[in-house]
């Protein structure tokens, strides 16, 4: 009898060891099992998934006239966003005409006209016929606009450039005496030099002049006056 107890606490006290043994690897197992599945359900972060979960889709503002998002710096305006540019405003269009200078008529009535390649005569009217009329013989390019109310096919000049007189271009401008000498004053003022004195006395005259140029000096040959002081 006290042989079988002592086999029957021998056999007790293994069985409490190896239930100890047992439950110590369930609870181990157990602690296993919930680390796989926390590292199944939240995996290490990566830079790529950090900002997939971190991104919030914001709505189109809905905000009448609202300002839209900024722009990188690095992307192009796009031309929609241009500012638009102001139309110009319209000037009155000019007709431009080179043709000789013919004059006609009689004294009380003088006829200046523009003798145009394939349009025939022009009537010039307006302030600035009495100086093409002196221009008789000359070339010379004519803007203006058909007169309102004048007689058929005439044409008033609001300027005016001389083409050529004799096949030469001539140097136009105003007579100005400075001391003892004769200029020419134009786009770039120009000495006279062998001017008659009737030239040197038209101080204040618009005149045109062919002659030799050298630098600023003007050698005159022929000249005529446009317009008297």
């Amino acid at each position: 009898m006290t042989a079988d107890r002592g086999v029957i606490r021998l056999a007790g006290a293994l069985g409490i060891a190896l239930t100890g043994a047992c439950g110590g690897s369930s609870a181990e197992k157990a602690s296993d099992s919930a680390a796989d599945s926390s590292a199944v359900q939240a995996p290490a972060a990566t830079p790529d998934s950090a900002v997939a979960v971190g991104r919030v889709d914001t709505p189109r503002s809905t905000v009448p006239n609202a300002s839209p998002p900024a722009r990188p710096a690095s992307s192009p305006p796009s031309s929609s966003a241009a500012q638009p540019t102001p139309t110009p405003t319209p000037t009155p269009s000019e007709d431009v005409m080179i043709g000789r200078i013919t004059t006609g008529g009689l004294a009380a009535e003088p006829v200046t006209s523009l003798q145009v390649e394939g349009r025939g005569a022009v009537t010039l009217v307006g302030p600035l016929e009495p100086e093409l009329r002196r221009l008789n013989g000359a070339t010379v390019s004519v803007a203006g606009a058909p007169a309102a109310g004048g007689r058929a096919g005439s044409f008033t000049a609001s300027r005016y450039d001389i083409v050529a007189i004799d096949g030469v271009r001539p140097a136009v401008g105003t007579i100005v005496a400075r001391g003892t000498e004769t200029l020419l004053a134009a786009t770039d003022t120009l000495r006279l030099t062998a001017a008659p004195a009737e030239l040197r006395s038209k101080t204040g005259a618009k005149v045109w002049i062919v002659g030799r140029r050298s630098g600023a000096e003007l050698t005159v040959q022929t000249y005529g006056v446009i317009r008297e002081p």
